[in-house]
């Protein structure tokens, strides 16, 4: 996204700024209005192509010029060329954060500003998009910078395969270099693109961002600059149609891919072609070729600030949304666009070429040039280590009251203001509210302490409790649902004389399992525990619980009621007891951001029916049971007869759409310890 020189250098080739312009502004197009253009992220795609393009043949001509190639200095190159935009935006961002994000958002935001400085942002979303306790992270303004942080990845590995190739070729003296750089390029792209297919089918929401399965697509660039004669054998006329033939490969993955694509993939290789195409066509002569739409002032000069475009472009887009809850009108998106085009004319006019043509010119010596990259960016992690530093110290006096609350037995926190008999008065413990908003999605304490994030026929338990021989055996088994109750349950399992073994996994809730299931993710899991219970060391009582079913119809729902009932039989014969733990109410997807929107947090709630719109068919199952399974119901301690407040005796109840938090977990323990003992006649 960076370079806009042609394979001879010091001229500018149109085209390619070209490409660059259309690239970003399909990119553009697509988060300011992604139903018009659903498939416009492949600007991405086509940037990387360019890049892999001429980074190789600048390093190819060097290679054939001095017969290897300067590390330092070419990564010098890339520093004086990516870093000062870079960094003078995440700089910026974080400034708009501090102002106007709510701090809710922040150590989300703040952890991917520091993995965008050290160009690590891929990986981090990446391992985002598969980790439970991230699935509810919002868009982030810095997200876009996983491609600029797969570029540079490919920046620092590239060169080294090249010089590889190099010593490869010098031991076999036969070998032109630059052939096996070629060949070097060929099995790169070949398994890269292989497993980006495989990855993209396996597992889509990581495969988007991660490295190898986006090295093809700069390698298929660089092997076409590793071409002799690139284009120059065909004629004006075959590389005009080659070129309107690239541009239309591009245009028809922007329309038609959208965001259910299955991507990169197969599906990569349609604007990658396209842009390749356009590169080996160059500038044709012909009247009707589209050399002369290309060569417009108004497409070079985008194509010449594409790279600032695209740094200023998404802040402002998640910026405007999570400050004020809204969506841009379309007055303010022209607004905001321009306002982009301005910045990126005066990063470029003031920080990217100053930088890169006057303050540290090619030829001057490397290490200021790395010392001062060094510093930049450890400017930018220090922007980012202060912010934490104040949520931390924030964070560390909410605690400290918290505990001191909790120690004291205070009535009306939490759980405890719903019970009728304390009479709490609203207001009773001030504005303050548990956990900070800034600490909400981290507030899950021990829940995941000992939880099988894949889950598979080895079952992970941890034992909680009591230590005593004469100890109520007991296990907690289900989901993440179940996993939220441990914070509630172990402060007072000593008391009880309860040993708890812990049975929680991701997505999983023991059922009978079936041949017909074994395509199941859960069916090695399910069928695991209910040998475990079934077979295993007996257990006094079992507690169940897991999260209600979102959009069952009653065919499944009794499917999976029935599987419920066949499970809990044999266990049941053992002469053990079981308790079904009734889910919580739930939220929709919007509802908490009333606590930040909303003037008076404690106010915020939803309506009950709509907070228990679901069947619970966990609950469901045990009323088939003729009473052997019993039901623990806590929805009084959630919600009023029409109301389930957001906020409970000063304690922040949900800490997403349906995961309550390990703080009000906390505060209702206790009764929920109660009411089990009670159902199991502990």
């Amino acid at each position: 996204m960076s370079d806009s020189k042609q394979a001879s250098p010091g001229v500018v080739r149109p085209e390619i700024q070209a490409l660059r312009a259309l690239a970003v502004l399909l990119v553009l197009l697509f988060h300011f209005w992604p139903h018009r253009i659903p498939g416009g992220y492949v600007g991405v795609d086509v940037f990387f192509a360019i890049s892999g393009f001429l980074i190789t043949a600048h390093l190819v001509r060097e290679v054939q010029r001095t017969g290897s190639v300067r590390l330092g200095a070419f990564w010098a190159r890339r520093i004086r060329r990516l870093l000062p935009a870079s960094l003078l935006v995440l700089v910026a961002t974080a400034a708009a954060v501090f102002i106007w994000v709510p701090q809710l958002y922040w150590p989300q935001i703040l952890r991917e500003i520091a993995a965008a400085t050290v160009y690590v942002e891929n990986w981090q979303l990446a391992h985002d998009a598969v980790d439970y306790l991230a699935a509810e992270n919002v868009r982030s303004p810095v997200q876009h910078y996983w491609s600029l942080s797969a570029e540079e990845q490919f920046y620092l590995v590239w060169p080294l395969l090249i010089v590889l190739a190099i010593l490869v070729a010098r031991r076999v003296r036969r070998t032109d270099p630059i052939g096996a750089i070629r060949v070097t390029l060929a099995v790169v792209v070949a398994a890269s693109f292989a497993y980006s297919v495989y990855e993209t089918s396996a597992n889509a929401a990581a495969a988007y961002f991660v490295t190898p399965t986006r090295a093809w697509e700069f390698g298929a660039g660089a092997m076409l600059a590793t071409l002799p004669n690139l284009g120059r054998s065909a004629g004006d006329r075959t590389r005009a149609v080659v070129s309107w033939l690239g541009l239309l490969l591009i245009g028809v993955a922007a329309f038609v891919l959208h965001a259910d694509t299955p991507f990169p993939g197969y599906a990569a290789a349609l604007p990658v072609l396209g842009a390749l195409a356009a590169i080996w066509a160059g500038a044709p002569g012909p009247w009707w070729s589209a050399t002369g739409p290309m060569a417009w002032a108004p497409v070079q000069k985008l194509g010449d600030w594409s790279y600032s475009v695209y740094l200023w472009h998404w802040p402002p887009i998640v910026i405007f949304a999570l400050a004020t809850g809204d969506t841009m009108t379309w007055p303010v998106k022209v607004g905001v666009i321009a306002g982009v085009v301005v910045l990126a004319a005066l990063t470029k006019r003031f920080v990217e070429d100053p930088v890169r043509f006057h303050v540290f010119t090619p030829g001057r010596r490397l290490w200021p040039q790395y010392a001062a990259a060094a510093t930049a960016m450890a400017v930018v992690m220090s922007v980012v280590v202060v912010g934490n530093q104040l949520l931390e110290q924030s964070n560390q006096a909410n605690n400290s009251r918290l505990e001191q609350l909790l120690a004291d037995g205070t009535p009306c926190l939490g759980a405890g203001a719903r019970i009728a008999a304390q009479n709490c008065a609203e207001g009773a413990l001030g504005t303050a509210m548990f956990p900070e908003l800034a600490m909400l999605t981290k507030d899950t304490g021990s829940a995941y302490r000992c939880y099988d994030q894949e889950p598979g026929a080895k079952l992970t338990t941890c034992r909680l409790g009591s230590q005593r021989p004469d100890a109520a055996k007991v296990a907690l088994v289900g989901d993440s649902h179940a996993a939220m109750l441990i914070p509630a349950i172990e402060g007072h399992l000593d008391a009880r004389n309860w040993a708890v073994d812990t049975y929680v996994a991701r997505g999983c809730i023991w059922a009978k399992v079936e041949a017909a299931d074994q395509s199941d993710t859960c069916y090695a899991r399910r069928h695991a525990m209910a040998e475990r219970l079934a077979t295993g060391p007996k257990y006094d009582v079992v507690i169940v619980s897991g999260r209600r079913n979102e959009s069952a119809d009653t065919r499944s729902a009794g499917g999976q009621i029935r599987k419920y009932v066949e499970a809990w039989r044999p266990v049941l014969d053992r002469g053990t007891r079981i308790v079904v733990v009734a889910d919580n109410p739930g939220l929709g997807a919007t509802d908490l951001s009333c606590l930040v929107d909303d003037a008076d947090p404690m106010r915020c709630a939803v309506d009950r029916q709509a907070a228990f719109g679901t069947r619970d068919a966990l609950q469901d199952a045990a009323g088939r049971t003729d009473g052997k399974v019993q039901v623990v119901d806590l929805s009084d301690l959630f919600c009023t007869e029409t109301r389930c407040p957001l906020v409970i005796g000063n304690v922040i109840v949900y800490r997403d759409a349906h995961h309550i938090t390990a703080t009000y977990a906390r505060t209702l323990g206790a009764h929920l310890v109660e009411r089990v003992a009670a159902r199991a006649a502990l």
